[in-house]
Formats: structure tokens, sequence, C-alpha cells
């Protein structure tokens, strides 16, 4: 995964979201209107693995969380695919709910 800005496109089965992610050094960083992203990656021979929290910090009611509660933890795998990079998983709260991802290399 190339470090730089991206554009986040995810969806479950709940609805879809987007938002905007920094990835460098190991770590990802970026949020949308409602929540922040906090979490790390890293490169391994299966792929890229992720580990990522959601944390709100618009209380906002408009702004309605993915998975129907505020602060969650992603666990997922993914790969390159030239400035995009696919990622599916879960969420450790909602183990049965499939989570995917799709990251758009934006910018250094």
């Amino acid at each position: 995964m190339q470090e730089g800005l991206y554009k986040v496109e995810f969806h479950t089965v709940h609805g879809t979201g987007t938002g905007v992610i920094y990835a460098i050094n190991g770590k990802l960083r970026g949020g949308n209107s409602a929540f922040a992203f906090i979490g790390n990656y890293a490169a391994r021979d299966a792929g890229i693995h992720v580990k990522v929290t959601t944390q709100r910090h618009n209380p906002d009611p408009a702004f309605r969380p993915l998975f129907g509660t505020d602060m969650i933890t992603l666990t997922l795998k993914g790969a390159d695919n030239g400035d995009m990079v696919d990622f599916e998983g879960t969420a450790l709260q909602l183990p049965g709910v499939s989570f995917k991802a799709t990251l758009t290399r934006i910018s250094d």
C-alpha cells in the first residue's frame, strides 16, 4: 500500500458511506462528516492487513452509524490494484456482517 491520501468508499448490507483516509508509516488516520477513522496497516504475504476503529466526533443524529453503534473495530484484508486497494472484513462487534471498502489514492 502506497503512503498518501485516499478516498474511501465502503458498504455493508446496512448501507454505504464515504470518507478520506491518510496512510503513512503503518498508520491510518481519516474520517468523514461524523466519524474519525484511526488504525494501522501492515503488508504481509497474504495481502494488506488493517485494523481500524471508528469514533464519533459529530453528535448530529442525522449521521447514522453504519453498524448501529458509534464505536466499532474493523479487521480487514486487502490487495493493491494500482492506485486502488480493495478490502474485505468484519467488525469485531458484529462478526456476521460483511464489510467491503475501496480506497482510491488521491495524493502523496
